[in-house]
């Protein structure tokens, strides 16, 4: 199910239109993301989805908060965003969550629609190497954040390498600052009992505090 912060609910065979669809484990979600995703909204005036994941092939021992807590988290970031929406499908869809695989659950919903993914450059560099690269090369829209040590000239160089190799493929860089923030300094300065002031909003900060979130990990 699809939800915003209207508190309506949409199944994913419900036709949005475009969308950008922003995944991760958001545990916790970050001023990184959300800046991603205003970005996302700024420039191409689109609906964005957060997708929590239950588990991939790359984090499989991570240490992850409750499922319940990281979808309320991402439903405060909704209630302050009218153009934002998340849904549990690959935590319901459970084991090992690969990007195509819900990508093919949104195209089957409308065939017809353009799909935004938005990705740090960091793992730009390594799309092709994704499960179905090929077919997430050709069907998808991809929005890069520049962001950690992959800088624009790099991003420039990984796109056109990408565009030779899969002439299909779509690109496009997102207008934004670098952002080094990651949700697994977070988890390590609050274990550390260190202050995230500025790395999440203070709504996150407040829910991860008054529910003993990322202690003793």
């Amino acid at each position: 199910m699809v939800r915003n912060n209207n508190e309506h609910y949409y199944t994913v065979a419900e036709s949005f239109g475009d969308i950008a669809i922003l995944g991760g484990s958001f545990n916790p979600i970050h001023s990184g993301h959300i800046e991603m995703v205003e970005t996302a909204h700024r420039q191409l005036g689109l609906k964005v989805v957060l997708i929590p994941n239950k588990t991939t092939y790359y984090k499989e021992n991570k240490v992850f908060a409750p499922d319940e807590d990281r979808l309320n988290m991402l439903e405060l970031v909704a209630s302050q965003y009218p153009y934002v929406y998340y849904t549990d499908l690959e935590i319901i869809r459970g084991g090992v969550t690969h990007t195509v695989d819900t990508i093919r659950d949104f195209h089957e919903s409308d065939p017809e629609r353009t799909i935004y993914f938005i990705i740090g450059g960091d793992s730009l560099e390594w799309v092709d190497k994704w499960v179905e690269a090929e077919e997430l090369l050709r069907t998808v829209h991809f929005l890069t954040a520049v962001r950690g040590t992959t800088d624009k000239e790099r991003t420039h160089e990984i796109i056109n390498r990408l565009k030779k190799d899969y002439p299909q493929s779509r690109f496009t860089i997102l207008d934004m600052d670098e952002t080094p923030i990651s949700s697994s300094d977070i988890r390590e300065r609050l274990e550390s009992g260190q202050s995230i002031d500025g790395l999440v909003p203070d709504y996150i900060k407040d829910y991860i505090t008054k529910n003993n979130l990322y202690k003793g990990e």
